[in-house]
């Protein structure tokens, strides 16, 4: 029971204290405060939410004159790591001979990753092609695996990508000369 009094005591002072403190200072109201609008505070580049990677990377492939061509589009503010892309084909009928770069289209720069060190990476897209060995004539599509791993620039990074994609190897027009006579 003594505690009681202590708490009547303490409760009674504290409302003292709010009620000269209620007397002393003229507060505004809350709604004459101006607030930024969410898009001016979010809208900076490293405060953007990532995209997907199915939106942010985009592959594609296609066979002409006995090669595999592939390429990996990105978005402005991404890279892909050079050393991290790889195709390899998943048909029996059709190998790939080992992929390089195809530098005149796309050209790789020099960046030091946090992680990796000095790197070579894609800005905009990558190309590479592969000679395709087929080792029958019937086959005319064939699936293939394209690898990569990439990055947003503020340094979120996606896990490694893989997407299958189905090529069609072209039909030849072969003709033999009409004979002499």
């Amino acid at each position: 029971m003594r505690k009681l009094p202590t708490t009547v005591a303490a409760t009674a002072a504290l409302i003292a204290i709010l009620a000269s403190c209620r007397e002393t200072e003229s507060l505004a109201p809350a709604e004459s405060l101006e607030r930024p609008a969410a898009a001016t505070v979010f809208s900076t580049a490293s405060s953007e939410e990532p995209l997907p990677a199915d939106q942010v990377f985009v592959p594609d492939a296609h066979v002409d004159d006995g090669a595999l061509f592939f390429r990996i589009q990105l978005l402005p503010g991404y890279y892909l790591y050079k050393d991290k892309i790889s195709v390899r084909s998943l048909s029996d009928d059709v190998a790939l001979d080992d992929y390089a770069f195809v530098e005149d289209w796309s050209k790789s720069e020099a960046i030091f990753d946090e992680w990796f060190g000095e790197q070579q990476v894609f800005f905009t897209e990558a190309h590479g092609s592969a000679p395709i060995n087929q080792q029958t004539t019937s086959a005319r599509r064939f699936d293939i695996e394209l690898s990569y791993q990439g990055c947003k620039k503020d340094g979120v990074c996606y896990v490694p990508q893989s997407k299958v994609l189905s090529v069609v190897i072209p039909a030849r027009l072969e003709s033999e000369a009409d004979p002499k006579e």
